[in-house]
């Protein structure tokens, strides 16, 4: 006759129920799973490879792993500052002069991860149009975006810093075509990005006088902006936004081709016969996004002093009418990836 099996069960029956407790556990919170939380960030510009922190992290899964669903918005929004301060727009990309100025105006906005390490904004010429210096501008043709935004403010400042005022210069309102109008000789100068105006210009043949601002006066570039409403109910979302970017951001430099590549797929007009140039536009913009100071307190980050220094230009040249705060400008706090 067979023995009869004896079964450990002090032993089964607590590994049973272990086992139980976890696939139940895993079906419950699989079940109250959260939905991601959707956010939209105002861009700016047109899709571009400057953009590639975001297109990088979006195509890697970055703001999923986070859980939001990021959506970017390309359309032309003149009154930014206004919305982030309401909370009508959760994120935006904008200068620091931009921040300043809102501020000034008791809109309650705040810059909370830097995208553009240096002030990116300058001022471009063909060679012989002799404009190699701010004095030079007198009585010439300025082409710009708008009576808006960052290369408004930049040419304010570079004309101020040479005693001259808007009066003295013929100022034309160009949209994003910078590189058409300046070589098809419509107008004498532009004010564009060290890392797109120029490089666009050299590579069709011309060649040209860059007046950098940064050689003239300590302003903040371009980051992410949001309003004080969302970091005070929102602060989790604000973190994971900021992680996110900066996670596709330190994928970029470390991969730069695979992330022009990944840009290609959000801005397809890169590529092609404008790869080449852009892929230019894309590294230079990476140059920019590091500094002395981020590379002791880590990409993204953005020094307080600067925003102080920026704000005594600013109100030297009347472009405000207070001071404000660095802290209330500026929040480092979010820089943790």
């Amino acid at each position: 006759m067979a023995k009869k099996t004896q079964w450990p069960w002090p032993l089964i029956i607590p590994v049973l129920v272990l086992v139980a407790t976890i696939t139940l556990g895993t079906l419950v919170l699989g079940g109250c799973r959260q939905e991601p939380q959707t956010v939209k960030l105002v861009m700016g510009y047109v899709p571009n490879v400057q953009f590639a922190p975001w297109y990088v992290a979006q195509e890697k899964g970055y703001f999923e792993d986070a859980g939001l669903e990021l959506t970017m918005d390309y359309g032309k929004i003149n009154d930014v500052m206004r919305l982030l301060a309401a909370g009508e727009i959760d994120f935006a990309i904008a200068g620091g002069d931009e921040v300043i100025v809102a501020r000034s105006q008791d809109l309650p906005v705040t810059y909370v991860m830097a995208l553009y390490a240096r002030f990116p904004a300058a001022v471009v010429s063909m060679k012989d149009a002799g404009i190699a210096e701010p004095t030079a501008l007198r009585g010439r043709t300025v082409g710009i975006p708008g009576f808006y935004g960052t290369n408004y403010i930049a040419l304010k400042a570079i004309l101020a810093w040479a005693g001259l005022t808007e009066a003295d210069v013929t100022v034309l309102p160009v949209g994003y075509n910078q590189v058409a109008v300046l070589s098809e000789g419509k107008v004498d100068a532009v004010v564009g990005f060290d890392n797109n105006e120029p490089i666009q210009l050299h590579n069709l043949g011309f060649e040209t006088n860059v007046i950098h601002s940064y050689d003239y006066f300590d302003l903040v570039g371009h980051g992410v902006v949001t309003g004080e409403t969302q970091m005070r109910d929102n602060p989790k979302r604000v973190q994971a936004f900021v992680r996110a970017t900066l996670k596709g951001m330190d994928y970029a430099l470390k991969n730069p081709d695979e992330a022009f590549e990944i840009c290609l797929k959000f801005a397809p007009e890169s590529g092609g016969p404008n790869a080449e140039v852009q892929k230019q536009v894309m590294l230079e913009s990476m140059r920019l996004w590091q500094s002395s100071f981020t590379d002791v307190h880590g990409l993204g980050s953005s020094d307080p002093e600067a925003w102080s220094v920026a704000q005594q230009s600013m109100l030297e040249w009347g472009l405000i009418p207070k001071e404000i705060p660095a802290e209330l400008l500026v929040n480092n706090d979010y820089i943790d990836y």
